[in-house]
């Protein structure tokens, strides 16, 4: 049987370093083979532990493995998810009064919204932790378009460094009124602000044709999605995506572009870059790369690079 306990108290050793706890009480505990337990990743929401499977158990693994959990963390709930290749995801309370529906969490002293009941979503993407606070510190003043939006962690992070406005576009309704919940737990005003239910492509053509233009733009899509009239596919679509963001850019702005396609490469990612000049006419620099937090790590050996990308770039 694996020593949990052991794996456990490296993990958290390393966290424990890295995370301020006073404003985040959020993050990554275990991140599967990076962690040195195989397929398993497990998540602190404040007092709330989500752990993930993504491939078979037995029974008697995982009541130790939570079991383990409770001595080390002593957390008010844990919640599994499997989710194996080709079936449905299954949510099972494993300790606690209830599935966690409805709480607030804190990320670098900002609150989110989340929910353990939405399938593979709790409302925050935790490997974008540094990534969030890199562009709120470039945000003052300038007008942003958060670009499949989410819960728009990225747009409160920027409205709290001084965004003059956001525009956040999401096909899922529900995301949005997500979203103006996380506004309105800020202290922000939904009213400063724009949302929109509709698809990206549609809308940056529509920006594009009214000469609407932007200081900030954030495309962080789904790996695929369909719409009423489209089907996208990110690792087919990239190049013009980013092409359609560059066309309303402003001077001197800044396109954030990200993306967690694990099959794809750094290297496969940058020759679909080289193609993005195919769908702009304008020039651009790559100003910045990056990857997910160090609470994400992977082992060399089978993850052998970050699976997510994320770039900055300025015309």
């Amino acid at each position: 049987m694996l020593a949990y306990k052991h794996i456990f108290c490296k993990a958290w050793a390393l966290r424990k370093r890295y995370i301020n706890q006073t404003n985040t009480n959020v993050y990554r505990l275990v991140n599967s083979y990076g962690d040195a337990l195989p397929e398993v990743t497990i998540d602190v929401y404040d007092k709330n532990l989500l752990v993930q499977y993504f491939k078979s158990y037995e029974k008697h693994s995982k009541d130790r493995l939570c079991s383990d959990l409770k001595d080390i963390l002593a957390p008010e709930s844990i919640t599994e998810k499997t989710r194996l290749k080709g079936e449905e995801i299954k949510t099972h309370l494993v300790s606690g009064k209830e599935i966690p529906g409805d709480f607030v969490v804190t990320e670098n002293g900002i609150k989110f919204n989340i929910s353990f009941l939405e399938g593979g979503g709790t409302g925050l993407f935790l490997d974008q932790r540094d990534n969030r606070k890199k562009i709120r510190a470039l945000a003052n003043k300038k007008e942003v378009l958060n670009c499949f939006c989410y819960t728009s962690s990225f747009s409160i992070y920027t409205s709290l460094g001084g965004a003059t406005k956001t525009t956040n576009i999401d096909l899922s309704k529900k995301a949005i009124e997500w979203s103006k919940k996380n506004f309105l737990l800020n202290q922000l005003d939904v009213n400063n602000h724009e949302f929109i239910v509709g698809d990206v492509w549609e809308w940056l053509h529509r920006f594009k044709k009214k000469g609407r233009t932007f200081d900030v733009i954030i495309i962080d899509p789904p790996s695929f999605s369909t719409s009423k009239t489209t089907v996208f596919n990110a690792e087919k679509d990239i190049p013009g995506l980013i092409g359609a963001g560059l066309n309303i850019l402003r001077e001197d702005g800044i396109l954030v572009f990200s993306t967690n396609i694990a099959k794809m490469n750094f290297s496969k990612f940058f020759q679909l870059l080289s193609r993005v000049k195919d769908f702009t006419q304008k020039t651009y620099k790559l100003i910045d790369v990056s990857s997910q937090g160090l609470d994400f790590p992977t082992d060399g050996i089978h993850i052998i690079e970050p699976y997510l990308k994320f770039v900055m770039l300025s015309c």
